[in-house]
């Protein structure tokens, strides 16, 4: 055991490796979204314009107008938005299944799927009767933040090999907390 790692019993690694759990889970569901990205339908532009369609239904202007610069942009060069999605969503399901710049990906899927509930999902609007949930990236937002202070980039991962190499940008990367440290008694 060396001396940057915890007692493997402590109640410190068993958070750790839960979390490790949920980030690898977390990334075959993003793994399963990519998937469909890459579908010949999607990855061609063909579903650019109902994807990103929704500003005809809603009615507040500046989310109007958000919307509809998000239809434009996707549907200025359709199978390159669809194509940068693509590659976008694989990154972040191999980032959190192998836990590479788990940090990085945390952030960055958050940010992600803000802007996929801003756009594609237009906030979860209409919200009209019969409405029953904002959209599911709002979801995928908190569950990023939520592993991202968990340190679930910390164990099962390659941060713990890259983070040294890294320099002056290994806060891309997961580390240990500082309650998972060995103490006296664990080292």
């Amino acid at each position: 055991m060396s001396a940057r790692s915890p007692h493997p019993s402590s109640p410190g690694l068993r958070r750790l490796h839960g979390a490790a759990v949920v980030r690898i889970g977390f990334g075959l569901l993003w793994a399963a979204d990519a998937t469909f990205k890459w579908q010949p339908g999607f990855i061609h532009g063909q579903t650019i314009s109902a994807d990103l369609g929704a500003a005809s239904t809603v009615h507040t202007p500046v989310i109007h107008q958000w919307l509809d610069f998000w239809h434009t942009v996707g549907s200025a060069h359709p199978m390159l938005f669809a194509v940068g999605t693509a590659i976008v969503e694989s990154l972040i399901a191999l980032g959190l299944i192998f836990g590479a710049f788990s940090n990085l990906v945390f952030v960055g899927s958050a940010v992600f799927s803000l802007g996929i509930w801003s756009s594609a999902e237009a906030f979860g609007l209409p919200w009209s009767p019969g409405t029953t949930d904002p959209g599911t990236s709002i979801g995928y937002v908190f569950a990023s933040l939520a592993l991202f202070y968990a340190f679930a980039g910390a164990t099962w991962s390659l941060d713990s090999r890259i983070r040294p190499k890294l320099g002056r940008f290994r806060a891309l990367s997961s580390r240990l907390p500082a309650a998972a440290e060995p103490t006296g008694a664990d080292a």
